[in-house]
């Protein structure tokens, strides 16, 4: 009996540090706190951003400006902070258009992608390329997408071996470089009752969640790891069958 207590025990410890990445934890509330910020105006159609200009435009005439969100806090002085991206914060609306006028309210990110960053002595060592990205669902942290150098992929695979164990699938992939050349690189999985981790050695695709980013194919330099938490849905009691 000791040993089926133990073994039980043992079994739920595993179960939590799989959820556990970095100094997150998966399927916890989104909590972490939004990098400074102003407003800014634009009276460019390319949407970069200027100064509020008081005596800007002819005497009563009202030139089209557009307002956005503009991040002051590239990096925190400690711990971390959270930027959003798209339209009114990395993309400014066109001047004119309907929601010019007015920005979105400032209200916590759910349902969609933000850019999570570091500050230089907390930034994870692993990743030690380009954006680590965060996904929210139901204001709870549901994923994580960091990347790497591609020197260090055997180092991050084997990191990722220690913590979740040797991989549920492998599978090889090959991309023609224009001179010729085939470019060998591989993908890995570790699937669990509530967790998925997936590891490109080289990462061929869009990088991070940015639309303005256009795949890099056989220029890449980075592998990837992304870790997404699996939900479980509740069973709804059905009091009224058909």
């Amino acid at each position: 009996m000791k040993k089926i207590i133990l073994f039980f025990i043992g079994n739920i410890i595993v179960h939590a540090q799989d959820l556990k990445v970095f100094d997150l934890k998966l399927g916890e509330p989104m909590n972490i706190r939004e990098c400074a910020f102003q407003i800014a105006e634009s009276s460019s159609k390319d949407g970069i951003s200027v100064q509020k200009n008081k005596n800007r435009g002819l005497i009563g005439a009202k030139p089209n400006i557009s307002k956005m969100y503009v991040y002051t806090e590239n990096q925190p002085q400690k711990d971390k902070c959270f930027q959003r991206i798209g339209l009114y914060y990395t993309e400014s609306p066109t001047p004119g258009t309907v929601g010019a006028e007015n920005l979105p309210d400032i209200i916590p990110p759910n349902n969609q992608k933000v850019k999570l960053i570091y500050s230089k002595d907390t930034r994870p060592g692993i990743a030690d390329r380009e954006d680590i990205w965060i996904g929210i669902q139901d204001h709870k942290i549901t994923g994580i997408r960091f990347y790497f150098n591609i020197h260090n992929a055997s180092n991050v695979f084997q990191t990722l071996v220690k913590k979740y164990g040797n991989p549920s699938s492998k599978q090889n992939y090959s991309i023609l470089t224009p001179i010729g050349k085939n470019l060998d690189y591989y993908e890995t999985k570790w699937n669990f009752r509530n967790l998925k981790v997936t590891f490109l050695s080289i990462d061929t695709n869009q990088i991070g969640y940015d639309p303005n980013n256009a795949p890099i194919g056989y220029l890449s330099e980075v592998g990837c790891v992304t870790i997404q938490y699996i939900s479980e849905e509740k069973t709804i009691q059905d009091n009224n069958k058909l």
